[in-house]
């Protein structure tokens, strides 16, 4: 699957929409959904591109910016196919919200805007690392959940949005049980800090300097993973053939499981096809100076 097919599948499994790659793929590729389910896939699908698109150009141009609009525009394209949809896509929430694995409460819905307003503005004004950037942006805006519904995909395609405009590539936070419960740890770990700032306890611009370690460190994992997936997808269409494990342990005398372990702790660049881990004898070489 490519990064944009994997990220929406696990994205919307986040959120308990649970489809195969195969379904995934027919939906993608046709183009065209009906059932409810369906309809979401399709819409994650064309929103993230649209986003993705618009963080690229940034990138070629060092001019990364957020707006509000854009915000809104980003919810308005994940839902505006969607006929299930109960709300205004792209509206601000008129009321409270409670958010799904949290021990916090949102802020009131008459403070939304100016919330939104101040966090894009921190994020454009930031000289964070891009890792800490998007934790952070991550962090705040799912506190601030300022839709109705469509909080967490929205988020998650921003907190990519602010990745790939400086330059690195998207990524797929997991929506396995394991993995799933990892990412709201990191979200829940951050959420006093965050409400602090949002009650104006904590300034703004503190919130850059403040390690959000369990959302970075998860960023960072999975980073490692679409970087893996972009380096071995080159290096396939370069007309490379990516081997197994243990041809490749036999070929440069390594133990079979010594090789699985670093694949797993990403100290070699691997690619699971097909439920297999592959590699090559030429990805394993150190670089020469």
């Amino acid at each position: 699957m490519t990064l944009l097919e994997e990220e929406t599948r696990h994205s919307l499994m986040i959120e308990g929409n649970i489809v195969s790659k195969q379904e995934l793929r027919k939906i993608i590729g046709e183009g065209v959904a009906s059932r409810h389910s369906a309809q979401e896939v399709l819409a994650y699908f064309e929103a993230a591109v649209s986003a993705y698109e618009l963080a690229f150009q940034q990138y070629k141009e060092n001019d990364f910016q957020l707006t509000k609009p854009f915000v809104r525009q980003v919810h308005a394209l994940m839902f505006r196919g969607v006929d299930h949809f109960a709300y205004e896509p792209g509206a601000w929430r008129n009321g409270p919200i409670k958010i799904a694995q949290a021990r916090v409460e949102a802020p009131p819905h008459h403070k939304v805007e100016k919330l939104i307003e101040s966090l894009v503005k921190t994020a454009n004004q930031s000289a964070a690392n891009p890792i800490r950037k998007a934790a952070v942006f991550h962090s705040i805006f799912e506190q601030i959940h300022p839709f109705p519904d469509g909080n967490g995909r929205v988020g998650r395609i921003l907190l990519n949005y602010i990745l790939i405009a400086h330059g690195l590539p998207n990524i797929a936070i997991k929506g396995l049980e394991t993995e799933k419960n990892e990412y709201f740890s990191a979200l829940e770990s951050s959420d006093a800090y965050v409400s602090e700032v949002l009650r104006g306890v904590k300034r703004w611009t503190r919130a850059q300097n403040k390690p959000f370690v369990g959302l970075e460190n998860l960023i960072c994992k999975n980073l490692a993973i679409s970087l893996d997936t972009v380096i071995c997808t080159r290096f396939v269409d370069s007309g490379s053939v990516l081997q197994p494990l243990d041809e490749v342990a036999k070929h440069i005398k390594m133990s079979y499981q010594s090789l699985r372990t670093a694949c797993s702790q990403k100290k070699v660049i691997s690619m699971k096809i097909g439920g297999r881990l592959l590699t090559h004898p030429v990805l394993l070489k150190k670089p020469t100076t």
